[in-house]
C-alpha cells in the first residue's frame, strides 16, 4: 500500500511538472522556443531550455547532476545573450525569439550592458547612458590579456567603457597575447552584474583603506548570492570580411587602440584609436547562489575556434588553427621577440575534449536556436564544460583566510582555448581558491578582482 501511495505521489509531481512545462511552452510562443521536455537530458524535475529573456532560477533542479548542471549553462548563455533594454543588466522584454542572434545587430546584449569592472573600480561613480542614445553604444577596449599592467598609464576617451582583461588574475599570469590566423590580436573584458558592481560601489571596495577594513571586519570579502562575473575575448572583424563573418559571429563595434610596441618591462604602448568590428569567440559566466556558494563555472566558445588534439576537422576553417603549420600549438609569443601579428596555433587538449554529453546537448541547443531563427549567429556556440561544487561551502562556514574551500568542485577538466590559451591544464578553482587581499590573506570569495585595487589608490 505504501509502495503505491508512493508510486502515486511520484507520478502526480511528475504531472505536475510536465503541465509547468506545458505553461512554459505558451510564455515560450511569446518570447522564447523550447523543444519537448524528454528532449533534453535535464533531469525529472528540471525545466528545459529555451530561447528566452528569463535568467534561470538557481540550477531549477532539487538534486544536481553534471547534466543538469550543463542544462543551466546553457540556460545562462541564452538569457544572459538576450537583447538589452535601455536599463543596465535589464532584457528587452519587447524582442521576439525570431529575431534571437540576427546577423548584423550590434546592439548590446543584456551582460554587455553590465558595467566594465574598470568602471566599478573608478574612484568616480561610473556614468549613467542610456543603451538607445543618440550617440549609440560603442565599447572602448584596451588590454591584450594575459601580462598586461591593469595599472599602466592608458589613453582615457570621453565617456570611455574599458573592458580590461582581469590580467593579474592567477590563472592567466602565463603566456602574453593570442593572435587568430587573419594575424588580428584577441582582446579581452570583464563585466559585472548590477548585483555584484553594487556590492562594489556601495561598500567602497574600490578604495584599498575601504576594502582593507571591509576584509578585516568581515574576516573576506563574500559577495552576494546572484552575484555574476562575465570575462569575454573578442577577436577582430576585418571589415572586407565583415559580410561573411557577420552571420557566423555575435559581432560588435567597439573603439580599440593600436600597439606601438613594448616598454622595457614588456608592458605596451597604446597608440590612437580606431573604430573596429569585433567578433565574440569565448565567454567565462561565473554564478553564485544558493546551491554554489563556490560559484557555477561555465565556459563558452565559438565553435571554430580550434581542434581537439587529434581531432582535426578538415571542412573547417579555424579561427586559431592551421592544419598547414608547422608551430607546435599552445606555445605563447615571447614579447620583444615574437611579432604581434603572427599567428598562434592552438589546439584544445585531450584532457579536455569536449564529452560526448555535452556535444549532444550542444547540438540539440543549437538546433533550438535555428528552429526559433535560422539566421540566428548564436547557433555557432557551443558549451566547453561546467564547474560546480558537489559539496558546497556556505560562506559561514568556509576558511577566513585562502586558501577557500573548493566545495567538491568537479569536474577537474575545464579550460577555454581563447582565455587559458597556455595553461589549460589547469582548472577553475586551482587558482580562484587563493584569491586573496592584504597581508592576512582575507579571501575575495574566489575572485581576483580586487587585484586592480592597489595601495594608495
Amino acid at each position: 500500500m505504501r509502495t503505491l501511495l508512493f508510486s502515486f505521489f511520484l507520478l502526480s509531481l511528475i504531472s505536475i511538472s510536465c503541465e509547468s512545462g506545458k505553461k512554459d511552452k505558451k510564455l515560450n510562443s511569446r518570447v522564447g522556443f523550447s523543444q519537448k521536455m524528454a528532449d533534453f537530458d535535464c533531469g525529472a524535475f528540471c525545466d528545459p531550455p529555451s530561447v528566452t529573456y528569463q535568467l534561470p532560477a538557481d540550477s531549477s533542479c532539487v538534486n544536481s547532476s553534471q547534466n543538469v548542471m550543463n542544462c543551466f549553462a546553457w540556460k545562462n548563455f541564452l538569457a544572459l545573450n538576450w537583447l538589452a533594454s535601455d536599463q543596465r543588466g535589464v532584457p528587452d522584454t519587447a524582442a521576439v525569439a525570431a529575431d534571437y542572434g540576427m546577423p548584423g545587430d550590434y546592439k548590446p546584449t543584456v551582460w554587455e550592458s553590465y558595467l566594465s569592472s574598470d568602471d566599478v573600480f573608478a574612484a568616480k561613480p561610473p556614468a549613467q547612458w542610456n543603451l538607445r542614445s543618440k550617440n549609440g553604444y560603442m565599447k572602448y577596449i584596451n588590454e591584450i590579456n594575459k601580462f598586461t599592467d591593469i595599472n599602466a598609464s592608458l589613453p582615457k576617451p570621453k565617456l570611455r567603457a574599458m573592458l580590461g582583461g582581469n590580467v593579474d588574475e592567477i590563472m592567466q599570469a602565463k603566456g602574453a597575447w593570442l593572435t587568430d590566423q587573419s594575424g588580428n590580436i584577441v582582446w579581452y573584458e570583464i563585466r559585472m552584474n548590477t548585483i555584484e558592481s553594487d556590492f562594489v560601489r556601495d561598500n567602497k571596495l574600490y578604495n584599498y583603506g575601504s576594502l582593507s577594513a571591509f576584509a578585516a571586519q568581515n574576516q573576506g570579502v563574500w559577495f552576494p548570492l546572484e552575484s555574476i562575473e562575465i570575462k569575454a575575448a573578442w577577436r577582430i572583424i576585418p571589415e572586407d570580411q565583415l559580410e561573411s563573418l557577420k552571420n557566423f559571429y555575435k559581432i560588435s563595434m567597439a573603439t580599440v587602440p593600436e600597439i606601438k610596441g613594448f616598454d622595457k618591462n614588456n608592458k605596451p604602448i597604446y597608440g590612437k584609436y580606431s573604430q573596429k568590428y569585433l567578433g565574440l569567440v569565448g565567454l567565462h559566466i561565473i554564478r553564485k547562489t544558493n546551491q554554489s556558494p563556490q560559484f557555477t563555472w561555465m565556459t563558452f566558445e565559438h565553435v571554430n575556434n580550434a581542434p581537439t588534439d587529434g581531432q582535426v576537422d578538415p571542412s573547417v576553417k579555424y579561427c586559431f588553427y592551421d592544419p598547414k603549420s608547422t608551430d607546435k600549438p599552445n606555445q605563447s609569443p615571447v614579447p620583444g621577440k615574437d611579432s604581434l601579428n603572427k599567428p598562434v596555433q592552438v589546439v584544445r587538449i585531450a584532457d579536455n575534449a569536449i564529452t560526448p554529453e555535452i556535444q549532444q546537448l550542444n547540438k540539440q541547443i543549437q538546433d533550438m536556436i535555428k528552429a526559433s531563427n535560422p539566421k540566428s549567429v548564436w547557433q555557432y556556440y557551443q558549451l566547453v564544460n561546467v564547474q560546480w561544487p558537489e559539496n558546497p561551502v556556505k560562506d559561514k562556514d568556509n576558511n577566513k583566510k585562502a586558501p577557500l574551500m573548493t566545495g567538491g568542485i568537479t569536474p577537474k577538466n575545464i579550460a577555454n582555448v581563447t582565455m587559458e590559451t597556455y595553461i589549460q591544464e589547469k582548472q577553475c578553482m586551482d587558482c580562484h581558491k587563493n584569491a586573496s587581499v592584504g597581508d592576512q590573506k582575507y579571501p575575495t570569495d574566489y575572485s581576483f578582482i580586487f587585484l586592480k585595487v592597489k595601495p594608495g589608490k
